[in-house]
């Protein structure tokens, strides 16, 4: 049997995600559907998985990188699509605003509430950037 190391982890961090009700990882025999169902017997110390923020490199540090770790949004907004059609317009990208203007909310709709900053594994202050790309696109940016 080959379980892989932090597949614990991996359940709890699954199911910590917003909308998530059940995770079901494979199995290919009745040993692992045992060593599975172990999950129900960690501690919250075994099921911690911080340390996979512990694995990004310093250069993504205050970078958004689209992961939605910081959902859900209070407001609704799609924090990651906001950031990254923000960032594909910055570079060039022509259709870039007509998707960002097709979004339900936009940077426009942010209430600054922090929800999203004290989630992101990333540092990034949404907050801040969501008023950047609003002004970005306010100002007929492109």
């Amino acid at each position: 049997m080959r379980l892989a190391w932090g597949l614990h982890q991996c359940i709890k961090y699954a199911l910590d995600k917003p909308g998530i009700l059940t995770v079901l990882p494979g199995a290919q025999s009745v040993a692992e559907i045992d060593a599975l169902l172990k999950y129900y017997k960690k501690s919250e110390e075994e099921l911690d998985y911080s340390i996979i923020g512990t694995f990004a490199p310093p250069e993504a540090s205050g970078k958004c990188v689209y992961c939605n770790h910081c959902e859900p949004c209070p407001a609704g907004i799609d924090i990651g699509a906001v950031n990254k059609f923000y960032d594909l317009a910055c570079i060039g990208d022509d259709m870039a605003r007509e998707h960002y203007l097709a979004l339900e909310k936009n940077a426009a709709d942010c209430v600054s509430c922090g929800h999203c900053n004290s989630r992101c594994p990333f540092s990034v202050n949404q907050m801040s950037r969501m008023q950047e790309i609003k002004e970005f696109f306010d100002n007929g940016a492109l």
